[in-house]
């Protein structure tokens, strides 16, 4: 009986051992969580704000429900798209795009999966004229950093001394 306990506590003290033995990746993949969908503007919000989009955007209420309707209506305005996959953890042919209303954006960019960090480098063409558009690719132009999964993105950017949201979910 004893040797039969001795061995019990054996096998137990190794099972206890394998999560140590065992490394752990808190590193997200940035190519399954940015690329194969589009991804279409949710809010824009002061960090820490629950309201859906930050006090200043608009001049007035019949601006704020042109963009509004933009938004809610027209599955190509407000997009981004990411391209790129993960090769030996190097992120190779990482383009972006993006539409506002009347600009478009292109680019490259590059994610750190272990810190976060997000960089873009972008072109805009064309004139744009609304003003989420404007502040939606004002603010694409100032991200620092992301959260998210497949589900929903969040990036961050400063705007002045304000840290500020642009929230994203795949569009439908």
């Amino acid at each position: 009986m004893n040797c039969l306990i001795r061995q019990t506590y054996r096998l137990l003290l190794v099972l206890s051992l394998l999560p140590l033995l065992s490394g752990c990746n808190n590193e997200d993949d940035v190519a399954a969580i940015f690329t194969g969908k589009t991804w279409k503007l949710s809010r824009l919000t002061d960090k820490g704000n629950g309201a859906p989009f930050y006090s200043g955007i608009w001049n007035n209420n019949r601006d704020m429900e042109e963009s509004l309707n933009k938004l809610n209506h027209e599955t190509s305005y407000f997009t981004l798209e990411f391209e790129g996959e993960e090769l030996d953890g190097e992120l190779m042919g990482a383009k972006v795009s993006g539409k506002g209303v009347g600009a478009t954006i292109s680019g490259t960019w590059d994610a750190d999966g272990k810190s976060k960090a997000l960089t873009f480098n972008l072109k805009v063409s064309g004139t744009e004229n609304d003003a989420l558009g404007k502040a939606f690719i004002k603010g694409l132009q100032n991200v620092y950093k992301y959260e998210g999964d497949i589900h929903s993105l969040t990036l961050y950017f400063k705007d002045g001394g304000a840290t500020r949201v642009i929230g994203l979910t795949p569009n439908k």
